[in-house]
C-alpha cells in the first residue's frame, strides 16, 4: 500500500444509536429518508461519551481533521462530541462533510425487516446468500460498491499532507470496509468479521500508520460508552 501521506493516526467512529437502529432491532418498518434519521436519547449520550473520550486524548493523539458522513445521525454524533471538546477548551479539528461516507444504500429494501423482504421480494434473500458482498438490492448498492467509494477516501488520505490525525464519523459498513482496504483483508475475513458482529453504535476503531500501511490498534471499542 502506498503510504506517502502524513496521516499517522486514523480513527473511525460509528454514529450513536438512531431511531432506525431501534426499529430494526424490533423488526419494525419505518418510513424515513436515510438522510434525516436522527439519534435516540441513548445515541446522544453515546455521542457525548465519544466527545469525552476525545477530551481524554493527549494533544498528539487528538484528531486535527474530521471527515463526516452527510447523514444527520452522523452529523449529530460529531456535533455532540465537538461540544465536549469546546467545553474542555481543547483544540477543534477541521470538519469536512464527505459525501462518499454515506451508509450503504439498500434501495427498495430500505428499512425493511427480513420478514418483510421475504414477503415483498421473495427472490432477493437467495440472491444475497449466493454473493453477500456483490449482491446489489433493487435500486441499491452492493458492499463492493461501498468499498469502491471508500477507496477514493483512502486514496485522499494517502496524499494528505496538512493533517496527521483523522477521525471518520460514519456507519458500520464504512468501518468494516475501511478495515478491508487499510489492512488488505480478504473477502473471507470481511465476511467473518461481519458474522461476528459489526461495529456498535458509538464505538471506536483506530489504526496507526506503519512503514507497510496501517496497523489496527482497536476495533469496536466500547469501554467509553454508557450502558443506557
Amino acid at each position: 500500500m502506498d503510504n506517502s501521506g502524513s496521516v499517522d493516526l486514523l480513527y473511525a467512529v460509528r454514529h450513536g444509536q438512531s431511531t432506525a437502529n431501534v426499529a430494526a432491532a424490533a423488526g419494525e418498518l419505518i418510513e424515513s429518508d436515510d438522510m434525516t434519521i436522527e439519534l435516540t436519547g441513548l445515541g446522544e449520550r453515546q455521542a457525548v461519551a465519544v466527545g469525552r473520550w476525545l477530551v481524554s486524548l493527549e494533544p498528539d493523539q487528538l484528531p486535527d481533521l474530521v471527515l463526516c458522513s452527510p447523514y444527520l445521525r452522523a452529523v449529530q454524533t460529531w456535533q455532540l462530541a465537538e461540544q465536549e471538546l469546546r467545553a474542555a477548551n481543547r483544540s477543534l479539528p477541521c470538519l469536512h462533510i464527505d459525501q462518499r461516507l454515506y451508509d450503504r444504500s439498500r434501495g427498495r429494501l430500505k428499512h425493511l425487516p427480513p420478514t418483510a423482504v421475504r414477503e415483498r421480494f421473495p427472490d432477493e434473500p437467495a440472491k444475497e446468500a449466493r454473493d453477500p458482498l456483490g449482491y446489489r438490492p433493487p435500486g441499491g448498492e452492493s458492499f463492493r460498491d461501498v468499498a469502491e467509494r471508500l477507496r477514493g477516501v483512502v486514496s485522499d488520505l494517502r496524499s494528505e499532507h496538512r493533517h496527521r490525525r483523522v477521525l471518520i464519523v460514519a456507519h458500520d459498513a464504512v468501518v468494516l470496509f475501511l478495515r478491508q482496504i487499510l489492512e488488505n483483508l480478504t473477502d473471507a475475513a470481511v465476511l467473518a468479521l461481519a458474522e461476528a458482529g459489526l461495529a456498535g453504535n458509538g464505538s471506536i476503531t483506530s489504526w496507526q500508520r506503519t512503514a507497510d500501511g496501517y496497523q489496527l490498534l482497536t476495533y469496536d471499542q466500547r469501554t467509553h460508552l454508557p450502558e443506557s
